[in-house]
């Protein structure tokens, strides 16, 4: 071996374990929001949230004993869902990989989606904070629900934009690079060519003025995906993949200027699977894949998802 293949071989050697190390932490980190979620205090919040949802109540004043005082909290029909957070299920996941669990980690981004929903039905704050997220959710409505869930969450976007305009301020869309353009490159430009019209007078994260056409704005990375993820040459694919799910890990961190800001997505790549997904659903391979971000899900993420009988209830309460 030449010396500067061996000196390819130890960086590669030392970018996979930094990968590793990396997502032992992000996983560590959401089994600690789920300890966190199980607290007492905690926990009866979201069973008061819970019964008060099932008895079809909407808004919910909660008592809690902290250090010694009784605080009060309220909570209206939005805030509700969103204090309904996903990490008790994702932990069953992480701790024990099966078929059964993995349904459980989709309701748990089930739940990130229903929030997008009741933000957007009732023009309020609650759910996501940056538009990257409210893309990861389309992604997933994408890849495991319908239309009628995509066009709901692309209300969600809209709405992120309108407050932005209302407060005065130049609407930013941290997404237009990437994950919104990959969510047009997937689903088009929604009923009434919502997408296309939503980064008229709008800038990315620098302040930059963005183009009118999505995919004008679209990083080298994700120009590459959408060139190559459909190739019958199988090698090429592979190489597509990996580079995204290299992408994935290096932006990843607790910061909104990059795709993946919290642990949901972080720990599931969502823009990935639904990639696979699609090539399936074209009869095209995805065989002889590996990769420490995907090696999780890859034996389950082609299951259907089924909703469970809780989130039927809250889902419910968003619809009716």
């Amino acid at each position: 071996m030449s010396v500067r293949n061996e000196i390819l071989e130890v960086n590669m050697n030392k970018t996979l374990s930094n990968q590793k190390r990396k997502l032992t932490t992000i996983r560590n980190q959401i089994l600690k929001a789920r300890d966190f979620a199980l607290e007492k205090e905690q926990l009866f919040v979201t069973e008061a949230i819970l019964e008060a949802l099932k008895a079809g109540e909407k808004n919910l004043v909660v008592n809690c004993e902290e250090n010694g005082k009784t605080e009060t909290y309220s909570y209206k029909h939005v805030r509700m869902i969103h204090a309904i957070r996903p990490y008790t299920l994702v932990a069953e996941f992480i701790e024990c990989k099966t078929s059964e669990n993995y349904q459980l980690l989709l309701n748990g981004c089930f739940c990130s989606v229903m929030a997008d929903m009741a933000s957007a039905k009732y023009l309020a704050k609650g759910g996501s904070n940056f538009d990257t997220d409210i893309c990861l959710n389309i992604l997933f409505a994408l890849a495991y629900l319908d239309d009628t869930y995509v066009e709901f969450l692309i209300d969600k976007l809209v709405y992120f934009k309108e407050a932005q305009v209302e407060k005065g301020k130049q609407p930013i869309f941290f997404s237009s690079s990437s994950l919104l353009p990959l969510v047009v490159f997937l689903y088009g430009n929604g009923k009434g060519d919502r997408l296309a019209n939503l980064l008229e007078n709008a800038c990315d994260a620098k302040y930059q003025p963005l183009d009118s056409n999505l995919y004008h704005n679209v990083n080298d990375a994700y120009k590459q995906v959408m060139e190559t993820i459909f190739s019958e040459d199988v090698d090429v694919f592979r190489e597509t993949i990996l580079s995204m799910c290299d992408y994935h890990l290096a932006n990843t961190k607790d910061s909104h200027l990059v795709d993946f800001n919290t642990l949901l997505w972080q720990y599931f790549p969502i823009e990935i699977l639904v990639l696979l997904k699609e090539r399936q659903k074209r009869g095209l391979p995805i065989d002889g894949l590996s990769h420490p971000l995907l090696d999780d899900f890859l034996p389950y993420f082609m299951d259907d998802f089924q909703i469970s009988e809780q989130n039927k209830m809250i889902l419910g309460t968003i619809l009716d």
